[in-house]
């Protein structure tokens, strides 16, 4: 039989880079009473968590400028400098700006519901506390709702099938994924709290860049 794929290429295009790291110079003990020892008035209900949990998003209390959550925002600023250079940004010619930074304490049985975060460019979470079964991070393809029609079977698992990806929840991990992208996560099935500091960042074009025109 001749075979047909000798002289072809197939070609992967449009690809959604999801950047996975560990910080282990974070003490997320340390983290961990800073987040419980906030002010009841400065943590309230977050309309995207279903189930019991209390969370800074919306209070105008941005962790990011607190001076015991700059060790991990100074770690967070080396892996999003490396993420972006990844994805082919010109960070000569821009400043990458955490625009909003928040903390959620997610009780058994809880879960985020799924939603992307708009008016930012990068988003991120980063475990501090992430006991075992807490819950998955799920990201959704960007591509399904575009699929007008699909192959019924599959013999194997390939990044043209794939309709979904989780990440596992581990205490110093760090996911960075792009804003635009719908993500959720599984409910919490373990007998502790999942806490997650979750944040957003942007991008502002530097010194003379700013008066030339972009290409596009």
């Amino acid at each position: 039989m001749t075979d047909t794929t000798a002289t072809a290429e197939l070609l992967s295009l449009f690809p959604t880079g999801i950047l996975v790291a560990s910080i282990p110079e974070v003490d997320n003990a340390a983290l961990a009473r800073a987040i419980r020892g906030l002010p009841p008035a400065e943590t309230q209900a977050h309309g995207l968590i279903s189930g019991d949990g209390v969370s800074t998003y919306g209070t105008g209390h941005n962790l990011h400028r607190r001076p015991e959550f700059k060790p991990l925002v100074d770690a967070l600023g080396l892996r999003l400098a490396a993420f972006a250079r990844e994805l082919g940004a010109d960070l000569e010619r821009m400043n990458l700006l955490m625009a909003d930074c928040w903390s959620n304490i997610q009780q058994p049985g809880s879960h985020v519901v799924q939603h992307r975060h708009p008016n930012s460019l990068i988003s991120g979470a980063y475990y501090v506390e992430a006991p075992a079964n807490c819950g998955r991070i799920v990201f959704e393809s960007p591509l399904d709702a575009h699929r007008m029609s699909d192959f019924p079977y599959y013999a194997r698992q390939t990044p043209f099938a794939m309709k979904r990806y989780a990440v596992d929840p581990i205490p110093g991990r760090v996911v960075l994924f792009p804003s635009w992208l719908s993500h959720r996560t599984e409910p919490n099935r373990s007998n502790g709290e999942r806490i997650v500091v979750s944040f957003n960042v942007s991008a502002q074009i530097s010194g003379a860049d700013r008066e030339r025109p972009r290409a596009g």
